[in-house]
């Protein structure tokens, strides 16, 4: 599941270079709910150190697990030979750098790219550990580092530590740092040994806290057998039940208790900070909403191909002009958009929580999926029709019911940007949604152009857990 790499990618990145294979469970909310590996091997004058990461996640009965292999090889000096990053779930992604003085080769997809070299300090993982090691030794404060990452891409991201004070955890003696990467807000609390080799790290994504902690293999491996459910830890209550809220028009909310929370106005919704903790959302389905004048770049990115939306991919293709092959000769795009958005909802015939975040290719084949398969697909059909689009990540309301409370939970749907007389706007598309494109109680939250799938979770990480939903009015 592609929405994990943003979840899990920050412990990967801890310092975790050694000298035989180490062993971790990785918890989730307080519960076990995978494994990770580091080996390292030696060979002549070349250091390999391959990380590997397996987390499960329930979904409401389901359980998806998501793969990461994470592998760096470099010189005994610390410079970078080469490196790999692999990550598995409905559909495996792969890329490889190697490493040609002031270039770098890329490989992904079959296809081969030269890029420069990154400039500056840029070192592998057992470099990063004898740093650390030395720093450590001399009592230092603060330590920076800037390593290889394949998880983050050809790009090195700094990193700072703090040191905070002596720890032992497990029977292990170690120094705990307050680790930030980049220019990241969000905090990994890390526990080193003296030789730098990570013993622990936790760090929290909202309210949901990830862990990982030292183990042997046996604990590690039992970790997958019972994972803890993410949607029920997520589910936010509503201050009331809103009857009737597929059939409603109009309504506001106030989102509480974070300071941190997007208050995003697009399309129908409009959104105002009230204060430090409350930003107030209103939506009008009646309302087009701004109108937009986008640039060349920013249209070029809205209808582009990328490794979520294929739109190059010939069953897309055929499936997009399949959709509309009943329409007319000059169909207006708001006719062309919710033809295709109820040609997804048909299409889609497994509705299920057993499926990662397929790309619109892998959908386009198996037809399964939830919320993100049916967004993907509708929004590489959209852009095959030559209609911009992008993804929009938020909060949709659930009635309840057995004895589940009413709710917000987190959703995926389209956007479509539609050209009309009055200018072109962003219509909101959900082919979840058997009739309606929308309902007034979806409150979006984040937005991504499909370059990224991880960029479309950041927006969502601050509310996990921490806010509330008063419903102030709804028509």
């Amino acid at each position: 599941m592609r929405r994990l790499v943003a979840i899990w990618v920050i412990l990967m990145c801890a310092a975790i270079s050694l000298a035989d294979t180490r062993w971790y469970v990785v918890e989730l909310q307080g519960q076990p709910a995978g494994w990770m590996s580091v080996e390292q091997r030696e060979a002549g004058e070349l250091i390999t150190t391959r990380t590997e990461m397996r987390v499960a996640v329930g979904r409401q009965g389901s359980v998806v697990v998501t793969a990461f292999t994470s592998e760096v090889v470099e010189h005994t000096n610390g410079n970078v030979h080469s490196m790999r990053r692999r990550i598995e779930g409905d559909r495996a992604d792969e890329t490889t750098w190697r490493f040609n003085g002031r270039s770098v080769t890329v490989e992904h997809d079959g296809q081969e790219t030269i890029q420069p070299a990154p400039d500056g300090m840029y070192v592998g993982p057992d470099a990063e550990r004898r740093y650390l090691a030395e720093r450590l030794a001399s009592g230092e404060a603060s330590i920076s580092t800037q390593v290889a990452d394949p998880l983050s891409g050809l790009d090195p991201v700094p990193t700072r530590r703090e040191r905070i004070g002596e720890e032992t955890i497990d029977g292990h003696e170690t120094v705990r740092f307050e680790t930030r990467r980049g220019d990241e807000e969000r905090v990994v609390d890390e526990w080193l040994d003296a030789d730098g080799n990570l013993v622990r790290a936790r760090t929290s994504i909202g309210a949901v806290v990830q862990e990982i902690r030292l183990s042997d293999e046996a604990t590690a491996r039992r970790a997958l057998a019972k994972p803890p459910d993410l949607i029920d830890a997520t589910r936010i209550s509503a201050s009331r039940a809103i009857r009737g809220h597929q059939r409603l028009r109009s309504a506001a909310f106030v989102l509480k208790g974070n300071a941190h929370t997007p208050a995003l106005t697009t399309g129908p919704q409009r959104a105002d900070r009230v204060d430090d903790g409350a930003v107030r959302v209103t939506i009008d389905l009646g309302e087009p909403g701004p109108a937009v004048e986008p640039t060349a770049e920013q249209r070029e990115a809205w209808l582009a191909a990328t490794q979520l939306l294929e739109v190059d991919d010939e069953v897309v293709a055929q499936l997009a002009d399949r959709a509309t092959r009943q329409l007319p000769d000059g169909a207006a795009p708001a006719a062309k958009a919710e033809t295709l958005r109820a040609f997804v909802h048909r299409y889609i015939t497994r509705k299920n929580l057993d499926v990662a975040l397929a790309s619109a290719a892998t959908v386009a084949r198996n037809r399964e999926g939830d919320c993100t398969e049916h967004a993907t697909l509708l929004a590489a059909l959209l852009r095959a029709q030559g209609i911009p689009s992008r993804l929009v990540a938020g909060l949709s309301y659930e009635p309840g019911g057995a004895g589940t409370p009413p709710a917000f939970v987190y959703h995926v749907w389209t956007q479509a940007l539609i050209e009309s007389e009055g200018g072109a706007h962003w219509v909101d598309l959900d082919a979840t949604q058997r009739l309606r494109p929308r309902h007034v109680a979806q409150i979006a939250l984040s937005i991504s152009d499909g370059s990224n799938a991880n960029d479309l979770w950041q927006g969502l990480a601050p509310t996990l857990g921490t806010i509330s939903i008063e419903v102030e009015a709804i028509r």
